[in-house]
């Protein structure tokens, strides 16, 4: 049976549902689809509702509730684990499987239409592998599967089988076999909607409770994962290369050792706060020679066009097992700094690397962006962001200022107005293009002596609610909701597009740019390019 994603995460303790799990992918079923932990946005009786696995099949939408260890009812409650660590009163598993089913019912149902309307019927399935539950008059023996029955996953099968029949009979509203289109319009509803994993950002502040959507692309992109040992996935800023190498780190981590690493200093210490699993060795590349002489079954590398070299490739070369040749990698590339800084990098290594693994993309779907800041991007650079799906926002912001003192007034201006508006100084993050804080009007702004440095608190626990400022290679590979881009002289522009490209696409929400003279005929000047080279302008 196929099963999303395709490998279980490494942040799944629960050694009942890794058996579930793997019992699920091992059933020769070519039809239905499992998701495994699917989210419910709202739920009545909590903030958040989890479904344990949601199985899609011809005849039945069946819901899985897991309940590991021990299990045991007393005077009417129900209670889970070991004696003296007894978690509970709580609701029996019956009750959460069933309030689960409805809810999920409700929520699928506003996507796609009510389900009973389209005669697909639903039911649900509890299993405990580790105990046999007595009988009670909460449940019938259809609806359960305990340990003996489970038999280690091998008597899976039969389980669902026998529940299938149960709940047909149940739902005499049935029209089986659903068509695979419906099923296939509640998958798609149940990914994107359902599907929820916290942002990078909340994960390293601990802060937001915001989620991330995982577009079908991406999720696509994980289940890759299992049949191809090497991979080089592409796209331009903001498709979700480093979530998506994030998360393949930990479902990878679940069969070895795992290498990730990146050219960023700051990136790799970013994402060293993410990936704690012990089996995750987290370092930027110019350390690598901590781990030399070592072997990793997996090697992941992030923002690879920065590394794309033969001297860098022959250092990585070293740390797999069987060399790129042969070893299990994901590269993570984003073509449009080849395009925009070609010095940085060596044609013969692509193509090196290139024929080794099997190439996807590049990524369509824009996660981070707004549309106003991937349409001012492209009009500047040509850079191909994929097609924005963060939403509308504001329209970039440029302001011509004379020198440094004004565009610090203006700056704190803009700051303050946001501030007013309920944004949180933590929020904002002031891009240096000159990257030098000695000179930067920044340091003439009001709130100078409150501006933390980037380098200084990335992969900590900040809390304190102020701005940061960072030059852009510092910044490279991370996000903020507002970016103002600073310090911005004529000269940063002339053969460095890959740094307006990485500055402007770090900006989830807003972008707000100060010109210093000479620079707003710059950029007109590159958005008629890109209008010549694309053949609008001859």
């Amino acid at each position: 049976m196929r099963i999303i994603p395709s490998e279980i995460s490494s942040n799944t303790r629960s050694r009942a549902e890794r058996s579930v799990f793997a019992a699920l992918k091992a059933i020769p079923d070519d039809q239905s689809v499992a998701l495994h932990t699917v989210h419910l946005p709202r739920h009545h009786k909590k903030r958040v509702g989890e479904i344990d696995f949601v199985v899609i099949m011809p005849d039945l939408l069946l819901f899985i509730e897991v309940k590991g260890g021990r299990v045991h009812q007393r005077d009417g409650k129900w209670y889970y684990g070991p004696p003296g660590r007894e978690d509970g009163p709580k609701e029996s598993p019956f009750a959460q499987a069933s309030g689960g089913m409805h809810e999920f019912e409700r929520e699928i149902g506003a996507l796609v239409g009510d389900l009973r309307d389209h005669g697909v019927p639903s039911g649900y399935l509890v299993i405990t592998p580790d105990v046999d539950l007595q009988r009670t008059t909460e449940f019938e023996p259809q609806q359960y599967l305990g340990a003996t029955a489970y038999d280690g996953g091998r008597g899976l099968a039969q389980g669902i089988e026998r529940a299938t029949r149960f709940w047909l009979s149940r739902n005499r509203w049935a029209r089986t076999p659903v068509p695979a289109s419906q099923r296939k319009k509640i998958l798609e509803a149940i990914r994107p909607d359902f599907d929820l994993v916290p942002n990078l950002q909340s994960k390293l502040t601990h802060l937001d409770v915001a989620f991330e959507r995982l577009t079908n692309e991406q999720l696509d992109r994980l289940d890759e994962l299992e049949s191809n040992p090497r991979l080089i996935w592409t796209g331009g800023a903001g498709t979700g290369k480093t979530f998506l190498a994030a998360e393949a780190a930990r479902r990878k981590s679940a069969h070895g050792s795992v290498l990730f690493t990146c050219a960023s200093t700051t990136l790799a210490t970013h994402m060293g706060r993410i990936l704690t699993d012990d089996a995750i060795t987290v370092l930027p590349f110019d350390r690598l020679d901590e781990v030399k002489g070592r072997g990793f079954d997996h090697l992941i590398v992030d923002e690879a066009q920065d590394l794309m070299t033969v001297e860098s490739l022959d250092v990585l070369e070293a740390l797999v097992p069987g060399g790129l040749a042969e070893g299990r990698w994901i590269f993570m590339l984003d073509q449009n700094n080849q395009v925009l800084n070609p010095d940085a990098y060596d044609p013969d290594a692509w193509e090196y690397v290139r024929s080794l693994g099997l190439v996807y993309g590049p990524m369509k779907r824009n996660c981070r962006n707004t549309v106003q800041i991937v349409k001012q991007v492209r009009s500047y650079t040509g850079a191909d962001l994929g097609v924005a799906s963060a939403g509308e926002g504001e329209p970039v912001r440029f302001v011509d200022v004379h020198d440094t003192q004004e565009e610090a007034a203006l700056l704190d201006d803009y700051v303050n107005e946001l501030v007013g508006e309920g944004v949180s100084p933590r929020d904002i993050t002031l891009l240096s293009a000159s990257g030098d804080w000695e000179t930067s009007s920044a340091r003439l702004s009001q709130r100078a002596s409150k501006i933390e440095r980037f380098t200084d608190v990335v992969g900590t626990d900040r809390t304190k609610h102020r701005l940061t400022w960072s030059s852009v290679s510092d910044f490279k590979g991370h996000e903020n909701h507002v970016v103002c881009l600073i310090d911005l002289e004529p000269e940063h522009l002339e053969g460095r597009l890959d740094a307006l490209y990485v500055a402007c696409t770090r900006a989830r929400a807003q972008l707000w740019v100060a010109l210093r003279p000479g620079t707003r005929s710059i950029l007109t000047d590159l958005g008629v390019a890109v209008l010549t080279r694309e053949g609008h302008l001859k």
